[in-house]
């Protein structure tokens, strides 16, 4: 419990008053300069080079008009002083984490240990703190990181930062004044709401010719805020944010206030933290820019694992060359311009398993995305002067690259919210297990045996009569007494539940988690994190004592504060990233059946209510066999389950209600999220540890959704296999009269209600792994509401479309197969074409040829009958033969050697 000396209503009270009576200065400007007076300037020196965004004025540069700030130090006569400055992207957001540097020195002989506690806005209520060990004569850097208020509870683009300095003394704290004699120091902070930032990492400090460093980040910032520039309406005030530092801070949400990060050197070369704090920001939605002519492939492979799927074959220079950018609408090939200059750029030839290349030279590839997570990654094999011309202005393809670039960060799906009912449905009384009941019943008929074969040897088996039942009241009264003992006492319980989302590129995992408590009495709840994760209350208690997260050395954080109140359920949440300790991963192909596949990482006896989602392709219901080796995962064909539906059975439990709800609201969310793309498998099962531990009164409970990627290993030759629908891509073709806009391929849906005829030319595109193949049967599954019209499917025959099956009056859920060779040919981009069409009503084409028949004039024939396809389901039988070999084709995104 925080001691009252130092209790929120005290600290509010005293800097209300210290700030009527002038001696608490509030800063006018935003500085993120030195902080220590000249006694330590060392120390502020030595901050200042690790101060990331050293060059970025909007962060470093006080206004003009601004009164000097008093200084928000803290000393003490002994001489050790403690200061705490902005560090990291030094641009905060309402609602967003900041990243503070803590720094200490001690001239003094003997080491000591400080606690430093900090809170943001007018409200003491929340603080961080951090306690750190510096040594005598010396001096150190530590970081901590800070929440900032959401924006319904600041006035204006500032908010102020106070901290304090604590003393320890015989299980007491109290204020350690600053050198203005003041408790408690204040500046503030400048917010940036609404802006678009980028960060910017080039060559490390300790590059050789500092000139040649310095012209490197000035080019780049040049074609940076050229490409920016001309793709936004109004150009950005802020600066590029031009880390200098070759160490982030290892902080909670250090990068979260950045949309792009652009990455053109290795800088982050010898920096672990800074490499997994990128890595975990582009899965949350962040957008990175790697150019590969700069930055060095263990870099890359650093940053992403297996993610980075492309091969480096050769570096060159060029004076001059045809960049040809891809039309974003149609995919194909679209604008082609010349460059040419006396300074030759480079470019890397590089090969690409990339769908989404964006520009290319002489057929390589030198611009394409990769979807990493919730965020994507974009890398350029052609050097950052290639992207301009000599007189500065912005080529097409950096002009397409820009528009998708300079975005605001995808915004990831909130899953803690969503688990929320998860965890209330776990808090409440426990039923008696099975075994409880069954050892009293047992009893009562070990009871009634025993003195039957008693009385039976002395023939008094009449006194049956009387043991039966008294034997059979006292049975009845335990249960009932048990039954009521649990009916009445809730236990003090920890519910937890988890979205793990496997990564095995880099053999890590994302964990969502939210943790409902429950407590009989008040008490502490005795929270403690790892260093890897920052759990934090969903709710405002409402209360005037002080909540203080404090961190330690290690990184571990303890909760300090009031305790669990009796009889309320409160909400902790989190989101982290660990290192799994053991891969986990999910290895399969197609057999007879569908998909099999063998699970590893995780007990399989512990998996529930399997699931494989591709979205928005169809969801398959898998079993898995834990009795085979390793667990085996079987999704057949025939367990497809239709839209809406996330758990087959139409009897299900209270759990599996729920967690279909919680299904419906992720899955079928317009935004998407990365836990719905695939194909993945998703199964419930036991929580992580995530190192949070609890006070020991507490009982745990819970259960893990896992999100697991499916590793597809090719077919075996000459077999016959049956790919399932939640396998198979479908995308709108794009032909001579354009595309359709009947479906939406991101969204797998379909336009209600249509009147006019009309036509949908669809690509249905098969795993990688399975190809080259040869289809030989395609089964359709599909629901249409099309009265009084004519239902038509065309496939592609020589190269024209032709009829493959026709129904007329379709109404509800039709199945049919196209088993013609003709017809089951693949078009040249690897997918089977397919047009699904709807003709005029019946009506309306009678009233045309009657009119056209007598020759009148008249309007134009109106149809008003609504005719709608709800869905289109497609799985294959396929095989491969001795003549499947690779096609050209598959070289299209390879480029030409």
């Amino acid at each position: 419990m925080i001691p009252t000396t130092l209790s929120a209503a005290k600290i509010h009270h005293m800097v209300c008053v210290l700030a009527m009576c002038g001696l608490l200065v509030h800063p006018a400007g935003c500085s993120t300069g030195a902080m220590a007076q000249d006694d330590v300037s060392a120390t502020t020196a030595a901050a200042s080079a690790n101060d990331p965004s050293a060059n970025d004025p909007s962060a470093n540069d006080p206004p003009a008009n601004d009164p000097p700030a008093d200084d928000p130090q803290a000393g003490d006569p002994a001489g050790i002083a403690v200061t705490v400055m902005p560090s990291g992207v030094q641009r905060f957001a309402s609602g967003g984490w900041a990243s503070l540097a803590v720094v200490g020195v001690n001239p003094t002989d003997q080491d000591v240990e400080e606690v430093v506690s900090v809170f943001v806005g007018d409200d003491p209520n929340l603080q961080f703190s951090t306690r750190f060990w510096l040594p005598a004569r010396s001096k150190r850097q530590s970081w901590l990181p800070v929440a900032i208020p959401p924006s319904g509870r600041i006035d204006g683009n500032r908010v102020d930062l106070s901290m304090i300095r604590i003393a320890e003394s015989e299980g007491e704290e109290s204020f350690t004044d600053n050198v203005n004699q003041m408790p408690v120091s204040v500046r503030s902070l400048m917010l940036v709401d609404n802006e678009i930032n980028t960060g910017l990492f080039a060559d490390p400090l300790d590059f050789e010719d500092s000139t040649e460093r310095d012209a490197i980040r000035e080019r780049l910032n040049t074609v940076l805020n050229a490409g920016r520039d001309a793709v936004t309406m109004s150009p950005s005030d802020l600066p590029i944010v031009s880390f200098l530092s070759n160490f982030m801070p290892p902080t909670y949400g250090a990068l979260d206030e950045l949309d792009q990060v652009v990455i053109a050197g290795d800088q982050l070369r010898y920096d672990s933290d800074g490499v997994l704090a990128i890595r975990r920001w582009i899965r949350r939605g962040g957008r990175a820019w790697i150019m590969l002519d700069a930055t060095s492939r263990s870099l890359v492979d650093d940053l992403l694992g297996d993610d980075a799927d492309f091969t480096v074959i050769d570096r060159s220079e060029l004076n001059a060359f045809e960049l040809q950018t891809i039309d974003p609408i149609k995919g194909t090939d679209g604008s082609t311009e010349s460059w040419s200059s006396e300074n030759p750029v480079t470019m890397l030839r590089v090969l690409t398993q990339s769908d989404d290349v964006v520009c290319r030279i002489d057929g390589w590839p030198v611009a394409f995305w990769k979807p990493v997570g919730d965020g994507e990654v974009l890398f350029t094999a052609l050097g950052a002067d290639g992207w301009i011309h000599s007189d500065r202005r912005v080529t097409a393809g950096l002009n397409q690259l820009a528009r998708e670039f300079f975005e605001p960060k995808n915004q990831s799906q909130d899953l803690v919210a969503a688990m929320k009912p998860i965890v209330d449905d776990q808090i409440g009384y426990q039923i008696p297990r099975r075994s409880t009941a069954a050892i009293v019943l047992g009893i009562n008929a070990l009871v009634i045996l025993i003195g039957g074969v008693w009385w039976a040897r002395q023939r008094r088996l009449e006194r049956m009569a009387l043991l039966v039942p008294v034997s059979a009241i006292v049975t009845t009264v335990i249960m009932l007494a048990i039954g009521s003992s649990h009916a009445t006492a809730i236990p003090s319980t920890v519910a937890t539940s988890q979205v793990v989302q496997v990564r095995p590129a880099t053999d890590e995992a994302d964990v969502s988690t939210i943790r409902a408590v429950y407590s009989q009495q008040s008490g502490e709840l005795g929270l403690i994190s790892s260093h890897q994760v920052m759990t934090m209350p969903m709710e405002n208690v409402g209360t005037s004592e002080t909540r203080r997260v404090s961190l330690e050395d290690d990184g571990t954080s303890r909760w300090l504060g009031p305790g669990q109140p009796p009889g309320v359920v409160r909400h902790l949440g989190s989101d982290s990233a660990i290192t799994l300790q053991q891969p986990i991963r999910l290895r399969g192909t197609f057999d007879g059946e569908g998909f099999r596949g063998t699970l590893r990482g995780i007990d399989p006896n512990t998996c529930q209510d399997g699931l494989i989602v591709a979205s928005p392709a169809p969801m398959t219901a898998v079993t898995i066999d834990a009795d085979a080796a390793g667990g085996q995962v079987i999704a057949p064909v025939s367990d497809r389950l239709p839209p809406g539906q996330f758990i087959p059975g139409s009897m299900l439990t209270d759990q599996q209600r729920t967690r279909r709800d919680f299904f419906d609201t992720v899955l079928s969310s317009a935004d998407g999220h990365s836990l719905g793309q695939g194909p993945s498998l998703l199964v419930w099962t036991d929580p992580l540890d995530l190192g949070v531990q609890f006070a020991d009164r507490f009982d745990h409970s819970g259960a893990a959704l896992m999100s697991i990627p499916i590793q597809l290993e090719r077919p075996a030759a000459g077999v016959e296999f049956r790919i399932p629908s939640s396998f198979i891509r479908t995308k709108a073709f794009w032909g001579p009269q354009g595309r359709t806009t009947l479906f939406n391929p991101r969204t797998g849906k379909w336009l209600p209600e249509m009147t006019k005829a009309a036509e949908a030319r669809l690509l249905f595109q098969f795993p990688d792994a399975a190809r080259p193949m040869t289809l030989q049967r395609v089964n359709v599954t599909m629901k249409i509401n099309a009265p009084s019209r004519t239902f038509f499917v065309n496939a592609l025959v020589d190269g024209q479309p032709t009829r493959v099956f026709q129904r007329d009056n379709a109404t509800g859920v039709i199945e049919f197969a196209i088993e013609s060779e003709d017809a089951l040919r693949l078009h040249a981009d690897g997918g089977l074409w397919l047009a699904f069409g709807v003709t005029e009503s019946f009506e309306a084409t009678e009233q045309r040829a009657t009119r056209s028949g007598s020759g009148e004039a008249g309007d134009q024939v109106v149809d008003n009958a609504t005719w709608q396809i709800d869905y289109v389901h497609l799985d294959a039988v396929a095989q491969i033969n001795a003549s499947d070999l690779p096609s050209l084709d598959e070289a299209s995104d390879t480029g030409t050697p």
